[in-house]
């Protein structure tokens, strides 16, 4: 395995709580797949809501396996971006996949609201909708996600010698992906 390969829980949860938002694809009926945020409750289960008329919500209902994609920060690496023409271009990128069991469950629809707002809000709250929100979260239905087993990517380089891994970190430094390159970099 690649020094940017090697992944822990910490890097898992870093990109979730990222980049929440995931694409749901239901075992049952794949083609019913929807993206949709999802955020960590702190006892190791992910909460989110689906669109109650959704097809995705019968099929979930009825059975309940999952896969959860996850695409965080990503870009192209030119030969340009390593500054070498002797080296093959390729995509840099950290992602998840997660086998989950997931649970629609009308409890959950205020909770995951509320955690997703103050997960990916720092100032507005639900309650500057007013009566409007009772509206709105009438519309979604909540649900848990327990992780079955997990399967993150983090292409973080190709092994790179120090100063193309270098050459490429300075190119993306600032970005999201460049966090992601450095931060590999000093655990690597």
């Amino acid at each position: 395995m690649s020094l940017f390969e090697q992944v822990g829980a910490s890097d898992l949860d870093r990109l979730i709580d990222q980049i929440p938002l995931a694409w749901i694809v239901p075992h049952a009926a794949p083609e019913t797949a929807l993206m949709m945020p999802l955020v960590r409750d702190g006892e190791g289960r992910l909460l989110g809501h689906l669109p109650r008329r959704h097809p995705a919500v019968a099929t979930l209902t009825a059975q309940g396996h999952a896969q959860l994609l996850f695409l965080g920060p990503n870009a192209y690496v030119s030969t340009a971006t390593a500054g070498r023409d002797d080296w093959a271009p390729t995509w840099n990128f950290a992602s998840a996949r997660l086998a989950v069991d997931i649970v629609i469950d009308e409890s959950l629809t205020a909770p995951a609201l509320a955690k997703t707002v103050a997960h990916l809000e720092t100032e507005w709250t639900t309650e500057r909708l007013g009566p409007r929100y009772a509206e709105l979260a009438a519309r979604v239905i909540g649900f848990s996600a327990t992780v079955r087993s997990a399967h993150p990517r983090f292409k973080l380089g190709q092994d790179e010698r120090p100063e193309v891994r270098e050459q490429i970190a300075k190119h993306f430094a600032g970005t999201p992906l460049g966090d992601w390159l450095a931060e590999a970099a000093r655990t690597g």
